[in-house]
């Protein structure tokens, strides 16, 4: 709000499950017990379930959503949150 007259837009995107490519560089370098790989798929199940469109985004939906975001098209639009997430609903 402080910014808006200055013609600096804020905004944010709320993204849902991703669907992506391991990670380059692992958090952990030790592999998952059979019991956090269970935990790990309850997690996915649950992200798949709470989304309307019962899948995960893929990185190039939530990208484009982030550069129309970052466009001139979306000029007029500032301090919102744009969710990406497939209808999941938290």
């Amino acid at each position: 709000m402080e910014h808006a007259a200055d013609g600096i837009r804020v905004n944010a995107v709320a993204t849902g499950g991703t669907e992506a490519p391991p990670r380059k560089v692992p958090r952990n370098t030790q592999p998952l017990s059979a019991q956090e790989e269970i935990w790990y798929q309850g997690i996915v199940d649950q992200t798949i379930a709470s989304s309307l469109m019962h899948r995960y985004g893929t990185i190039d939906e939530q990208v484009n959503a982030i550069l129309f975001l970052a466009s001139d098209e979306s000029s007029y639009i500032t301090g919102s949150v744009l969710p990406i997430g497939g209808g999941d609903q938290g």
